[in-house]
């Protein structure tokens, strides 16, 4: 018999070759990932999402080799799982008679494994489109296909992948879905929504009781972002910037971070967040969860509902009201629209810092915003967030165009520029041009040239991460801005 059950040893090499197919075809591909090193890869072909995986054993082979890891399996040892697939698939290969030799039978139980790995740990088909850093929202439509289709991180529209599942796989990979996110699904009950444990937010409906076409699924993905190193090295903003608005949000100094959606402004602040001392207290509060703070112990995520959700819950400024009970050194909301804006403003007032994004593409646009219905905050107040940073996106890439501070002279408010985006490159001065360093010297009776010593150091340290290729932002969920 041949490799995988076939009669003739010819089979063999026809299996082999069918992997070398499978490789070659990336050459036809754009944006190649490699999501299982030298097993699986993804790549683009017009708008469509493609996945390269090993050849799909026979399903005999496979469902046998699953219950043998099944009866003997030991979860809470990685290590020792690695071992029974191993053992599971060179089994049941040679008791196929597969010559248990050579460079095929290698490749076959390495593809073997691979796919035990997938069924019992991982999601099934899912898997590998979970895999990819760069997929945001995943969904299986109920009508039309029974393929998935996926969001890619800075690109627009829907892919549509080469993954396709029956209506008893679908159900398969709900119920695991539902396993990890604790609750319960069935025909009964067929309505799941929850948070796997790596954050990505689960919305499924089981069978064909709330749909039609079946079983449907959508996830957002808990989604790597570059930390603020990365964003010096990819160009998003300079080493000088991040140290200046690094110092200013040290300092206590309140501000926001400006753009149109996709610009990545929330990529921006988590990395900017992450750059706070971790014996602060950081109060975050968001309807999406995509701040995320793992080296500073001492936060707290706020989750409410988005505005004009009919859902029960707390609404954003609903938990702004508690926030002051739970004494934060900063007060952080993913992104102000209304209410919370007046209530960030009384934070402070009362001492604390608060940072923010806004939707809009112009600082200048921010500032009529602030000052007109829902918002209607006084000019003076206005001036209390002391800087702005202003993010574009342009072409695939984000960048920091404009920082400017914000004082208010003489009854009006005024923008003043301390780093500009010109000719492709982010210049700026800020111990000739920024009167807030002047202002924290003179809140912290310390002499302007102990700032600027300040500065530069911290200049030094961005470099030597970026040097070092360090990773100090995290990761969050979901989208950028």
């Amino acid at each position: 018999m041949g490799l995988f059950g076939g009669k003739k040893r010819e089979d063999v090499l026809r299996f082999a070759d069918s992997w070398d197919e499978r490789r070659r075809s990336l050459s036809e591909m754009e944006e190649v990932v490699e999501l299982v090193p030298g097993l699986v890869w993804r790549g683009l072909v017009g708008k469509r999402y493609v996945v390269v995986e090993p050849p799909i054993p026979p399903e005999d082979v496979l469902s046998e080799a699953e219950e043998y890891v099944l009866a003997r399996v030991t979860p809470e040892d990685l290590e020792a799982m690695e071992r029974l697939y191993d053992e599971a698939a060179r089994r049941v290969l040679k008791k196929r008679k597969a010559k248990a030799k050579g460079e095929r039978f290698d490749r076959a139980v390495e593809a073997l494994k691979y796919y035990l790995r997938r069924n019992v740990e991982g999601l099934g088909p899912l898997e590998p489109i979970m895999m990819d850093p760069y997929v945001e929202d995943v969904t299986l439509p109920a009508r039309g296909s029974k393929r998935f289709f996926v969001v890619l991180s800075g690109k627009p529209g829907w892919y549509e992948t080469n993954i396709e599942v029956t209506e008893d796989e679908a159900r398969l990979l709900v119920l695991k879905l539902a396993e990890r996110v604790g609750r319960q699904v069935s025909l009964a009950k067929p309505r799941l929504e929850g948070k796997l444990p790596d954050g990505s937010r689960v919305h499924a409906l089981f069978g064909q009781v709330a749909s039609e076409g079946g079983t449907t699924l959508t996830i957002r993905k808990f989604v790597k972002r570059p930390g603020i190193a990365e964003l010096i090295s990819g160009g998003t903003i300079t080493v000088e910037a991040a140290a200046y608005l690094w110092l200013l949000a040290e300092h206590g100094m309140s501000g926001f971070i400006v753009g149109e959606t996709g610009s990545g402004k929330t990529t921006f602040l988590n990395a900017l967040l992450s750059l706070l001392p971790t014996d602060r207290h950081i109060v975050t509060v968001e309807d999406t969860p995509e701040i995320y703070l793992p080296r500073h112990k001492n936060w707290t995520s706020l989750i409410g509902q988005p505005p004009g959700t009919a859902a029960s819950g707390l609404s954003i400024a609903d938990l702004m009201r508690d926030v002051l009970r739970m004494r934060p050194d900063y007060v952080v909301v993913g992104e102000s629209r209304g209410v919370e804006t007046r209530l960030l403003v009384q934070f402070i007032n009362l001492g604390h810092t608060a940072l923010t994004t806004f939707h809009s593409d112009t600082l200048e646009g921010v500032i009529a915003r602030l000052t007109s219905d829902p918002i209607n905050l006084p000019l003076e107040r206005v001036a209390d967030f002391k800087v702005a940073a202003l993010l574009r996106r342009e072409g695939g890439n984000r960048y920091v165009v404009r920082i400017a501070e914000i004082e208010y002279v003489d009854g009006d408010v005024e923008l003043r520029d301390v780093f500009t985006r010109k000719m492709g490159e982010l210049i700026g001065n800020p111990l000739r041009d920024s009167y807030l360093l002047r202002e924290i010297a003179k809140k912290e009776d310390r002499h302007i040239q102990d700032i600027a010593e300040e500065l530069l150091e911290k200049a030094e340290r961005l470099e030597d991460m970026v040097a070092r290729g360090a990773k100090l932002g995290p990761e969050i969920e979901a989208r950028a801005g």
